[in-house]
């Protein structure tokens, strides 16, 4: 039986970064362009037509391939031609399984924060809750769902991936070289910013108890 693994995650979550991680396994029929471009405009995803029609999707697409395992890969919202959309994955999926693949979806987390400010530098707008509402419609679905931690990944790096790829019974590509091409710093690196001092610092310090009302400080 023929396997489609869907990833999607709040703009500016790593869509492409671990679409990217995900189609490297050459059993895999996914994002194949982005294996040698650090970046592709998302409405030139294999996918990218049937989050806005998935009537398009016919049988056609997954026979037109010999391997067993594709990777479809959108962001909540994304664009297609200039207007933006809350990608129907639910009916994609729906439509999949009718043509007896067996499908699961991966949303990828991270840090909540950082997301904000990445959408506000890029988007101007926070897009964080279209994704979430959208997100617990998916939940609740009869689709198996996961979860893809950003953090875990530059972390653990293959390890991670190889973890992964165990839970979701799909080929994966471990080499540390690969999965780190493009890569020269940990993306939230540059939303980092030292702090000087924080209150508690002292009191670790000192070896003091701090008391109940600046632990909930």
């Amino acid at each position: 039986m023929k396997k489609l693994l869907i990833v999607t995650g709040p703009q500016g979550s790593g869509n492409h970064f671990f679409s990217r991680v995900l189609s490297m396994h050459p059993d895999v029929e996914g994002w194949s362009e982005l294996l040698d471009n650090y970046w592709i405009p998302s409405d030139e995803e294999p996918f990218a037509e049937f989050w806005v029609d998935p009537d398009k999707l016919t049988p056609g697409f997954f026979k037109k391939s010999n391997k067993d395992y594709f990777l479809a890969n959108v962001s909540c919202p994304f664009f297609f031609n200039g207007v933006r959309h809350v990608p129907k994955i639910l009916e994609v999926a729906n439509r999949a399984q009718l043509f007896g693949i067996e499908v699961q979806i991966a949303i990828i987390v991270r840090d909540q924060n950082i997301n904000q400010v990445q959408q506000l530098r890029v988007r101007k707008e926070h897009t964080t809750p279209i994704a979430q509402d959208y997100y617990n419609v998916l939940l609740n679905s009869n689709f198996p769902v996961h979860f893809l931690d950003h953090e875990a990944f530059f972390l653990h790096k293959e390890h991670y991936v190889h973890w992964v790829g165990k839970l979701l019974g799909f080929p994966v590509e471990t080499d540390p070289e690969k999965l780190m091409k493009f890569v020269t710093e940990d993306a939230n690196h540059k939303y980092i910013k030292h702090i000087e001092s924080h209150w508690l610092d002292e009191l670790i310090l000192a070896g003091c108890k701090p008391t109940r009302a600046e632990r909930l400080k």
